[in-house]
C-alpha cells in the first residue's frame, strides 16, 4: 500500500522553513518516530519524525529546498499500521473470565507502550522561551553513569538574557553525555541518553523536539496524511523571490529593512550570510547618508574593518564574551542604530520624598524589600506611564503604524557579574510601594544569582536605569527595543537651591529622559519628565491624580 508522509504543523508563525538535511533515502526501511529530516527555522535546527512506517519508495525535498506545511515529503511502501499495537491488548480482556483479571492485563499493555517506554530513552533541549537564537552550555550537571530522576537539573544553560538550569523528563542512568561546556546547543538537540523512562506528561515533547509539539504525530497515527493535506503551505514574503538564505539571515534582513533578493551572495551556490546583509547595508548607508531608501528610518549595523594586531605594540589578554555580554551588545547597538535618540536632562528636589522614604523604609523590610528612591521613582513612573500612553508604546515602521499597550510593564536594569540584566515587573501601576520593593529586591537577587527565569525578562514595555549607587549625574541611556523610551536615575546630591524666597541645603536626583523622536516629540517629552518631577518634589500630587 502507498503512503505518504507529508510537513507536519510545526509551531506557531513560522514562515520558512528550510532543509538542512534529509535523512532518509529510496529504500530506506522507516519505522514511527523515526527522524527523517532536519530542518532550520528562525529559532532552531529540529529534526522531524515520521508519524507512518515502510519502506522508503520515493523521496521529494533535497537539502536546500524550502517547504512548506503540508508539503509532501516521501513516498513509502508497507502499512501505515504497526501490527503489534493492536493484536495485544485484544487477547487478554477476551479470554479473561472474572472482572478481576480482565481490569489487570488492559492495564499492563497499554500503560507503557504509549506513555512510559522503558530501555534507552534521549533527553533533548526543550523550548526555553521565544526567540531564543543562541543557548550556550555553562555546566554539565550528569555525567556517564549518574542516576538522573525526574525534575532533576541536568544542565546550567547562558541564554542571551539569563542563566538557568534544565530539569530531565526522563529517569534513569546515563549511558551517553552529547554535550560539553561550552557548547552552542539549540531546541531539539540530544543532550543525553538513559537507561530509564520517560515521564508520562512529557512523552510529547521527548519523542518529537519541543519547538514542533503542534505536529500532528502525537495525533490518530491512522491519518496522517489527512491532516497534512488540509495544512496550508507557508507563504513566503514575495519581496525575497527564491533568495537562497537561512530564515534566520531572513530575519535579519526583514528587521534593517534589507530586501534580501537585493544582496550579492558570496556563499556556495548563491547562498546569502548575514555577512552580505550586513555590507550590502553598509553601502546603502554610505549612499544614503540622509537615510536608509527602504523607508524604515534605519541605518543597520556596518561591518567593521578589522582590528590592528595589539600583541604588536605589548601583552595583551583576549577573552571569549559572554553570551550575555554579546547580547547586550548586539541588541545595544541595533537599538541605537534603529531608534532616533533624543535625551532631556532634568533634576528633581527629593528632600521631601526622602523623609517618608526614611519613614516608612521600616514597613518595607518587613515585607521584604528596600525602599529605595529608585523604588519610589519606579512607582511614579507607571503612574506617568498611565497618563503618557506614547511613552507606553511601540512603533512599527513597516506598517506605519503606532502599537499602544494598555499594560504596564516595567523593565528594572540590574548590573550582574555576566552583565546587565532587564527583568520585568508585571502592571506595575496596580502595585503599590511596598510591594514594587518586594518584588525588586526578590527579582533583582535572582538575576544577580543567576536564578532568573526567562519569563521574568520578557514582556516590557519601558525600563528604568538606575547609576545612583555608583557614580554620575545625568548621562544618555540607551533605549530597550522595541520600547520608545527609558528613564536614568543618577546620584543624588546636596546644593543650595532658593525655596520659599530662601536659600536652603537641598538634595536634588538627577534625571535623564531618552525618547523615540519617531513616536514622541520634544514637547512631549518634556511633560513626561515634568510630571516625574512635579511627582517626586510633592508625593501629594501622585496620591491626588492617581
Amino acid at each position: 500500500m502507498a503512503i505518504e508522509f507529508k510537513l507536519p504543523e510545526l509551531g506557531e508563525n513560522i514562515e520558512s522553513i528550510q532543509v538542512v538535511r534529509v535523512m532518509v533515502a529510496v529504500g530506506d526501511a522507516v519505522s514511527k518516530e523515526m527522524p527523517i529530516l532536519e530542518l532550520e527555522t528562525d529559532k532552531a535546527t529540529i529534526e522531524v519524525p515520521s508519524s507512518v512506517a515502510g519502506i522508503v519508495a520515493e523521496v521529494h525535498v533535497s537539502e536546500g529546498d524550502e517547504v512548506g506545511v503540508g508539503q509532501l515529503i516521501l513516498s513509502l511502501e508497507g502499512s501505515a499500521q504497526e501490527p503489534v499495537v493492536a493484536a495485544e491488548p485484544e487477547t487478554p480482556v477476551v479470554e479473561a473470565p472474572t472482572p478481576e483479571p480482565i481490569a489487570e492485563p488492559v492495564a499492563t499493555p497499554v500503560q507503557p507502550a504509549p506513555t512510559a517506554p522503558s530501555g534507552p530513552v534521549e533527553f533533548k533541549l526543550p523550548e526555553l522561551g521565544e526567540n531564543i537564537e543562541s543557548i550556550q552550555v555553562v555546566r554539565v550537571m550528569v555525567s556517564v553513569g549518574d542516576s538522573v530522576e525526574h525534575e532533576q537539573s541536568v544542565v546550567e544553560l547562558e541564554t542571551d538574557k539569563a542563566t538557568i538550569e534544565v530539569p530531565s523528563t526522563i529517569a534513569g542512568s546515563v549511558t551517553a553525555v552529547h554535550v560539553n561546556e561550552g557548547d552552542e546547543v539549540s531546541v531539539g538537540q540530544l543532550l543525553f541518553t538513559a537507561m530509564g523512562r520517560v515521564a508520562a506528561e512529557s512523552i510529547e515533547t521527548q519523542t518529537i523536539a519541543p519547538a514542533i509539539q503542534s505536529a500532528p504525530v502525537s495525533a490518530a497515527p491512522e491519518a496522517p496524511v489527512a491532516t497534512a493535506v488540509s495544512a496550508p503551505v507557508s507563504v513566503r514574503d514575495s519581496s525575497e523571490g527564491r533568495v537562497a538564505a537561512a530564515p534566520s539571515i531572513r530575519r535579519f534582513a526583514r528587521e534593517i529593512g534589507i530586501v534580501l533578493r537585493d544582496v550579492p551572495a558570496s556563499g556556495p551556490n548563491g547562498r546569502v550570510s548575514k555577512d552580505d546583509v550586513k555590507r550590502y547595508a553598509k553601502q546603502l548607508n554610505t549612499s544614503h547618508a540622509l537615510g536608509s531608501p527602504t523607508g524604515t528610518g534605519r541605518a543597520a549595523s556596518a561591518s567593521l574593518p578589522p582590528l590592528p594586531d595589539f600583541s604588536k605594540w605589548g601583552d595583551v589578554d583576549t577573552k571569549k564574551m559572554s553570551v550575555i555580554r554579546y547580547k547586550t551588545a548586539e541588541h545595544m547597538a541595533l537599538s541605537w542604530s534603529q531608534v532616533p535618540h533624543v535625551t532631556i536632562y532634568d533634576k528633581a528636589d527629593i528632600t521631601e520624598l526622602d523623609v517618608l522614604r526614611k519613614q516608612y523604609k521600616d514597613l518595607a523590610s518587613k515585607q521584604g524589600g528596600n525602599l529605595t528612591m529608585a523604588v519610589m521613582v519606579c512607582k511614579i513612573v507607571a503612574q506617568a506611564l498611565a497618563k503618557f500612553p506614547a511613552f507606553n508604546a511601540s512603533v512599527d515602521m513597516a506598517a506605519k503604524k503606532i502599537i499602544y499597550k494598555s499594560y504596564i510593564n516595567l523593565g528594572v536594569a540590574v548590573s550582574t557579574p555576566r552583565g546587565l540584566m532587564v527583568p520585568v515587573i508585571r502592571d506595575a501601576d496596580k502595585k503599590n510601594m511596598i510591594e514594587l520593593a518586594a518584588e525588586i529586591q526578590v527579582i533583582a537577587g535572582k538575576c544577580r544569582e543567576g536564578q532568573i527565569q526567562l519569563d521574568d525578562l520578557e514582556r516590557g514595555s519601558f525600563t528604568v536605569t538606575n547609576l545612583g549607587r555608583v557614580c554620575g549625574t545625568h548621562f544618555t541611556p540607551i533605549i530597550n527595543y522595541p520600547e520608545v523610551a527609558i528613564l536614568g536615575i543618577g546620584r543624588s546630591y546636596d546644593e543650595p537651591l532658593v525655596v520659599n524666597g530662601e536659600i536652603s541645603k537641598r538634595t536634588v536626583l538627577p534625571l535623564s529622559l531618552s525618547f523615540d523622536h519617531r513616536v514622541i516629540d520634544g514637547n512631549d517629552g518634556a511633560s513626561f519628565m515634568g510630571w516625574i518631577k512635579s511627582a517626586i518634589e510633592q508625593p501629594l500630587v501622585l496620591a491626588l491624580e492617581g
